[in-house]
């Protein structure tokens, strides 16, 4: 006869292992149409081009035209510390160049396998395949995120939502199976998430959560498993503390802590609201007030309607967890950019909700499963849900144009909201781009009238006076940006540009140091101050700077190129010709490196490879005067007279005087 105590073990021994759901096969082809459907919405994608930050990401940026993983690795870029992202163009630079096409594939891409990713995440916390496919499709196809996958510099959220969503799951499937490899590779993935982008630090708040949902016990040793998560985010979040000061950000909002809780339950609010209809979407959404202005009453009633929210959300756990885990999947990983600490200029934006939406979705799946559950009302469920995905797809697509090019996105701004002077200038630049001065002069005087002490406004004018040739309103333009922002390292810099154009060397390198010591790895500004040191024939200081930029920016053709004139003013034409070569490796494109190059082996009378090398000058510049003069003179050289008389005439045409001369010397 057995004791209770043998008894009881046998049970416990003959107990069936908890059984979790698994994904039924037939709902993969669902996942596939979700991702068809996803694709076809964000098609016209395919056919956009560079925007906003773009140019310094992807077309102006040194380090992804080669995958040097030291340099990526080491660096700062636009105020931020993302090399996996970096990394990633540069994987995207070997294969599509500057091919927009290819990104805008890319990104597509990445967004659907996320896509995926969020139904593989809900099917985990839910273990309802149904609940996993409505938060997906919502996810894949909303168009609140178009922001996210229709602007390519974005890669950095899609990325870090990749390695995010990834950690996440086996974090899950850790929870479920206990096997420490899981826990292990969650951990290596939130690390490769935080190198895509800062954000991913709000990992471990959710898995705190996720614990109290799935009924585990939040007790020391669950504390515990977490410190590796909050480890990280605390040293990620450093790093982008220490990025974000050298980024020489010049339209941070700064408003006392009361008003900022205001403009938090706002943007809580607002996000909420434009994941349930997104109206009026737009690529900057300005603060109502200025700095130390009266914040409008009706904002107040954001915080109400917070409070009211979280009252009903604590309530609701009466009932379920699932309301309360849904807006804390929401608020954990929105919180870091509610602007509680400010960063940049505008309130909120359509990227911050690319991962906090997915606690949205989530619940919607639910009230779906709901419905469905109900004979009498899965009809109503699927005419709601076949409704907002219709919508939403609509929407995706034809927001996708807005993004098509920066001229079409900042007059949609403006066209929405007519106080930002951000789009003012942001269009100004485009507008001069395109050699349109009156309206490029037009928009920055309208972000001036808007806001009368906005340096980066004055800035902006002054270099489209440098453009002109209006030295001296382009010199009182960047005095205003220096007197409203002294420590205003790019307009110093500029300045400093200024004075090197009229010959005013001394006063150029004042600026540059200026710049430099408020920014102190300013690589253009030792670049520049070093051209302005060869200038006066300081050729040790001017190497010094040259250096220094080159090793800020092992990947800046330009530096390389300037130091390669300065070899060869000093006759140094071994080092010269190694750093026009270099320059060139780096930018192909890069017609002075030719010209200069051409020049140096015009002098060493190599008349053939300066011909040469003065083709591609003119063919990558073809208004490069001075490229058809010298060409000219190794073509006479070379006894290709007819050549140079050509050649002659044409740079006669753009006015130089010593060209019509040769022309009429040995031509007439």
């Amino acid at each position: 006869m057995k004791n209770k105590k043998e008894l009881n073990k046998q049970n416990r021994s003959n107990k069936k292992p908890v059984q979790t759901a698994s994904i039924d096969k037939r709902y993969y082809y669902g996942l596939f149409i979700i991702a068809l459907i996803t694709f076809v919405a964000y098609l016209p994608a395919l056919q956009n081009g560079f925007v906003w930050d773009d140019d310094d990401y992807i077309k102006n940026n040194p380090l992804i035209r080669s995958i040097n993983i030291k340099e990526i690795f080491s660096q700062y870029v636009m105020g931020n510390y993302h090399p996996l992202t970096i990394l990633g163009h540069a994987f995207q630079f070997q294969l599509f160049e500057l091919s927009e096409k290819g990104y805008h594939a890319f990104n597509i891409l990445i967004h659907i396998l996320n896509t995926a990713l969020v139904f593989y995440a809900v099917f985990h916390l839910s273990e309802k395949t149904i609940v996993a496919l409505v938060a997906a499709v919502l996810f894949g196809v909303h168009p609140i995120h178009v922001e996210s996958v229709a602007w390519a510099s974005e890669l950095k959220d899609l990325l870090y939502t990749f390695f995010f969503l990834c950690s996440y799951i086996y974090y899950l499937k850790y929870l479920k199976d206990k096997k420490r490899k899981f826990y292990y590779l969650s951990i290596f993935l939130f690390l490769l998430s935080l190198l895509s982008k800062a954000m991913a630090a709000s990992l471990p708040v959710l898995l705190l959560l996720t614990d109290y949902f799935k009924g585990y016990k939040i007790n020391t040793k669950s504390i515990i498993e977490k410190v590796p998560y909050f480890i990280l985010a605390l040293i990620f979040g450093l790093v982008a503390i220490a990025a974000q000061k050298t980024s020489g950000a010049t339209d941070i909002a700064v408003f006392p802590f009361h008003q900022r809780i205001i403009f938090a339950s706002y943007g809580f609010i607002a996000y909420l609201f434009k994941l349930i209809l997104p109206l009026n979407l737009c690529a900057y959404y300005a603060y109502p007030i200025k700095d130390g202005g009266t914040i409008p009453a009706q904002y107040y009633g954001y915080l109400i309607l917070l409070l009211g929210l979280l009252a009903y959300v604590f309530y609701s756990l009466r009932f379920s967890k699932k309301i309360f885990f849904a807006i804390g999947f929401f608020a954990a990983t929105v919180f870091l950019v509610l602007q509680l600490l400010p960063v940049g200029g505008a309130i909120m934006a359509d990227r911050y909700s690319y991962i906090p939406s997915i606690g949205i979705f989530y619940i919607a799946g639910e009230g779906f499963y709901w419905l469905w559950n109900r004979k009498n009302l899965r009809i109503f469920a699927f005419i709601i849900l076949g409704s907002m995905v219709m919508f939403y797809s609509i929407k995706t697509n034809a927001r996708c144009g807005v993004w098509k090019n920066g001229m079409i996105l900042w007059t949609d701004v403006i066209n929405q909201y007519q106080t930002i002077p951000q789009a003012y200038i942001n269009r100004g630049i485009i507008f001069a781009s395109e050699k349109k001065y009156d309206e490029s002069l037009n928009d920055y005087n309208k972000a001036i009238q808007l806001e009368p002490k906005f340096s980066k406004a004055y800035n902006n004018k002054g270099g489209l006076m440098r453009t002109l040739k209006k030295y001296d309103e382009a010199i009182a333009n960047f005095d205003k940006a220096i007197e409203l922002q002294p420590n205003y390292p790019i307009a110093l810099n500029n300045r400093g540009l200024i004075k090197n154009i009229i010959k005013k060397y001394d006063e150029a390198i004042k600026d540059y140091n200026k710049a430099i010591e408020f920014k102190p790895n300013y690589a253009e500004a030792f670049h520049n101050r070093g051209v302005a040191f060869r200038n006066l024939n300081r050729y040790e200081e001017s190497l010094n700077d040259f250096d220094k930029a080159i090793n800020l920016q092992p990947n800046s053709s330009k530096a390389f190129n300037e130091r390669g004139l300065l070899f060869a003013n000093q006759n140094k034409l071994d080092l010269a010709l190694n750093d026009y070569n270099k320059a060139i490796q780096i930018q192909p494109d890069y017609a002075f490196a030719f010209f200069n190059r051409a020049n140096l082996s015009m002098n060493q009378k190599k008349y053939d490879e300066a011909i040469n090398d003065f083709n591609k000058a003119i063919n990558l510049q073809p208004n490069l005067a001075e490229a058809y003069y010298n060409r000219g003179m190794s073509e006479y050289n070379s006894g290709k007279k007819e050549n140079a008389c050509k050649d002659f005439q044409e740079a006669g045409k753009f006015g130089l005087q010593y060209a019509i001369d040769e022309y009429n010397k040995f031509c007439k």
